[in-house]
């Protein structure tokens, strides 16, 4: 899809279509520049109660003698607003247009004095590419859903004249989407089709494709690299474990270095501590962190990001056999510590403890982990916000901005030391998992076990966040996508 960039108020709807948005109450045409030419028109909709700006409310009205289209979308109260709001009401227009078969169209950036332009425009860029897509499945070809829409055009008037570089922050949300629905297919992909060499395989074509190095340590080098955990939790299945690590070079002045590290299980049955037949099936999204960084990476060399950026992706499924690990094993790790295994579906912790101490290899300024960890953190903020845990209070605000953003929602959750004791254990360093209180806090207590002094790291737990159990514009029932902005979004502001 092509998205386009123009800066002229257009003298009404346009051939074939043009998309304006509007908020619902009596200020609704209030500081509205970009809706000049279609005011008289709006006002007797407004006036009829043809149409009320109520949220995602659409109206697609047709002008035969102009032989185009002019589509309404609703946002709803102002004073609600909010950045994911607006994202969905993108979503919303490149639906109604893929529902009318147009092949083009003309898209007014909203004005809302209440997110900066630069904003408003990135949210309904990155809005408008979502819900363009269709989920992809295994079909037959005839059964393939088919999309029309090739060519949208962004228009503002004189209120984004602000804007520096209009078409350079179209492109990036543009880009910023695309890895989005990238790591949507990766985490949607079966588990007989997405193994643990099968997305090692992946990240090594793409480092090909973009001549970016890349290392992949097989089971061999992970016995002789001593990295307990990924091989723990891998020994179980008669799909071998990997370590993935990509590397862009970066290089800008002032650049600094991240490393981003996604947990992969490409499947988690649980192990030996089986889990409940009932939603099993959703435990191929359980690589959702591994699918963010392999999107991420791609998006950063495509965005050419001044910064030094590793993506490390430890990669395992998790089965029950007669090679498993077993509750009660003790295992070494690659930092040297010993873990005394409680429960092996508490498996991701094992693997992303083994690439936090590789991460820490490459001396990163910052340490970003993303995973689909804990079903406590899901019970305790839902389907729609991820849990931010960091001692390191400008890392936290960063992160937090950024999906402010991107109208993606995380909330800070502390590491209390006291719950450290927890995790003691009589046979072992510590333990890889306490009781059911406070499950969260626990399993980032353990990760935090494995960043030395010093180093500035954070962990995003997007369990709940990493599957859409609803359709909605800017995607369908499956794998979200979720972090993948946001990541990108403090990639470009740090």
């Amino acid at each position: 899809m092509i998205f386009k960039y123009n800066s002229d108020l257009i003298n009404g709807p346009v051939k074939p279509a043009t998309v304006i948005f509007l908020t619902e109450g009596p200020n609704s045409l209030k500081d509205r520049p970009e809706l000049a030419s279609f005011r008289l028109t709006v006002q007797q909709l407004l006036a009829t109660g043809s149409f009320k700006g109520k949220y995602l409310e659409t109206l697609p009205l047709f002008f035969p003698d102009h032989d185009n289209w002019l589509i309404l979308v609703g946002l709803g109260e102002y004073e609600k607003l909010s950045p994911p709001r607006v994202m969905e009401a993108g979503a919303t227009s490149t639906q109604v247009l893929t529902s009318l078969a147009l092949r083009e169209a003309f898209i007014a950036i909203p004005s809302l004095p209440k997110f900066p332009a630069t904003q408003t425009m990135e949210l309904t860029v990155q809005g408008a590419r979502l819900g363009a897509e269709a989920r992809y499945n295994f079909k037959t070809q005839a059964d393939q859903p088919t999309n029309t829409l090739r060519v949208l055009t962004f228009w503002n008037a004189d209120y984004l004249s602000s804007i520096a570089k209009p078409k350079v922050v179209i492109s990036r949300a543009q880009m910023a989407a695309e890895a989005q629905i990238q790591a949507r297919r990766l985490a949607d992909l079966p588990a007989n089709h997405l193994d643990p060499t099968a997305m090692a395989e992946m990240a090594v074509n793409l480092a090909g494709r973009l001549k970016l190095p890349v290392t992949v340590w097989d089971e061999n080098q992970l016995e002789a690299e001593g990295a307990g955990g990924l091989l723990a939790v891998g020994q179980g299945s008669a799909r071998p474990p990997r370590m993935v690590i990509l590397e862009y070079p970066g290089g800008g002045r002032g650049a600094k270095t991240v490393a981003l590290v996604g947990k992969g299980v490409t499947f988690d049955s649980g192990g030996l501590c089986l889990k409940p037949a009932d939603g099993m099936a959703q435990m191929k999204t359980d690589m959702s962190g591994a699918a963010a960084v392999l999107s991420v990476m791609e998006a950063v060399y495509n965005l050419k990001i001044p910064h030094k950026v590793i993506g490390l992706m430890p990669l395992a499924e998790n089965m029950p056999s007669h090679k498993a690990y077993r509750p009660g094993d003790i295992i070494t790790t690659l930092s040297g510590q010993t873990v005394e295994i409680v429960n092996t579906d508490a498996e991701g912790r094992l693997i992303l403890a083994d690439a936090l101490t590789l991460a820490q290899r490459f001396q990163p300024d910052y340490i970003i982990d993303i995973a689909t960890l804990t079903g406590a953190c899901q019970v305790a903020l839902g389907e729609r916000c991820a849990g931010l845990f960091t001692d390191d209070e400008p890392l936290r605000n960063a992160i937090l901005r950024a999906g402010q953003l991107v109208g993606e929602n995380y909330w800070p959750l502390p590491l209390l030391n006291e719950y450290e004791e927890e995790l003691k254990s009589e046979l072992a360093d510590f333990k890889q998992a306490a009781g059911r209180p406070g499950g969260a806090i626990m399993a980032a207590l353990f990760l935090r076990r494995f960043i030395k002094p010093n180093v500035s790291w954070a962990h995003l737990d997007i369990a709940g966040t990493a599957r859409k159990n609803h359709k909605s514009p800017s995607g369908p029932e499956g794998a979200s996508g979720f972090g993948v902005v946001t990541l990108l979004k403090f990639l470009c502001t740090i």
